[in-house]
């Protein structure tokens, strides 16, 4: 399975595409650019990641599921600390702005969240923009 991306630079948002099914399969939404999104009334767009982590928490203890693979159920961490809610589609990737790191939700769809996080870092990479 192969992931075609396409940003919609104007608004801060790169999507991707499963190949094999010419579905949407992913939206990565910029954190210096993009529009907030929220999840629960929770805005994770452009955050600082310290300041999501209670509700990382919270949310991750709500999440057990014993039908899901462990990989997938409950708050993991990727290779680069990043955190993971792949039982709702939700990565948390770190953006470089300025001095600080600021968060970038990537949504992705259930086929892809199943597949797990290493698989996930290959198909999704890191995009840092600097901001002016």
């Amino acid at each position: 399975m192969y992931a075609r991306w396409y940003p919609f630079d104007g608004v801060g948002i790169d999507t991707y595409y499963d190949q094999d099914s010419q579905t949407l399969a992913a939206v990565a939404v910029d954190a210096c650019r993009g529009p907030q999104v929220s999840l629960d009334g929770t805005p994770l767009v452009g955050r600082l990641p310290s300041e999501l982590e209670p509700w990382l928490e919270e949310t991750a203890s709500t999440l057990e599921d014993p039908t899901l693979p462990d990989y997938v159920d409950g708050l993991r961490f990727g290779p680069r600390g990043e955190p993971y809610l792949l039982s709702l589609g939700l990565i948390l990737r770190c953006q470089q702005n300025g001095d600080h790191t600021r968060c970038r939700p990537v949504f992705l769809a259930p086929h892809w969240a199943m597949r797990g996080q290493e698989w996930i870092e290959d198909l999704i990479p890191d995009r840092e923009w600097l901001t002016y």
